[in-house]
């Protein structure tokens, strides 16, 4: 049924809980997995004037530290990737294509799903509703709402 799965992760623990269910999903296909990861953008880096993802460098930055940022934050989630890989394949996914994309996780996310042309995305939430949405947002709302295809939660154990 579906043939190719987006499976986000942002490095943290709890966004391997969607890990067995990307790997079910493309087990039945078989499906290639596209593993996303979403880091800042320059543009992102530059407006805050510190990094909010995989790097938190704190205060502001110049242009030679935003670029050095981004460029760390962009190894790092390749690194995560790599490994997401290797566990896909111990589980028997056999083709997996990694994309560390740039920008806001929401929208980064909804982008890569039309421009990879999934079928499905998959993906981890953390579950909160209420003010802690309202305060913190929510990639998966976004996702969610905007995405092209289906979109699969995976709420923590």
């Amino acid at each position: 049924m579906y043939r190719r799965i987006i499976l986000t992760s942002d490095g943290s623990p709890l966004a391997r809980a969607a890990v067995p269910h990307a790997l079910a999903l493309a087990a039945a296909g078989p499906a290639t997995v596209l593993l996303v990861a979403a880091v800042d953008s320059t543009e992102e880096l530059r407006a805050e004037g510190q990094s909010t993802g995989w790097l938190d460098l704190g205060g502001g930055l110049t242009n030679k530290e935003i670029e050095a940022s981004a460029e760390e934050q962009r190894r790092l989630a390749t690194e995560h990737l790599e490994e997401l890989r290797a566990d896909l394949a111990a589980g028997g996914v056999l083709t997996v294509e990694e994309h560390v994309v740039a920008g806001s996780a929401g929208p980064a996310i909804v982008d890569a799903a039309a421009r990879l042309d999934a079928d499905l995305v998959v993906m981890a939430t953390h579950g909160r509703g209420g003010l802690g949405r309202t305060l913190l947002g929510s990639v998966a709302d976004h996702v969610v709402r905007h995405a092209g295809c289906p979109v699969l939660l995976v709420r923590p154990a």
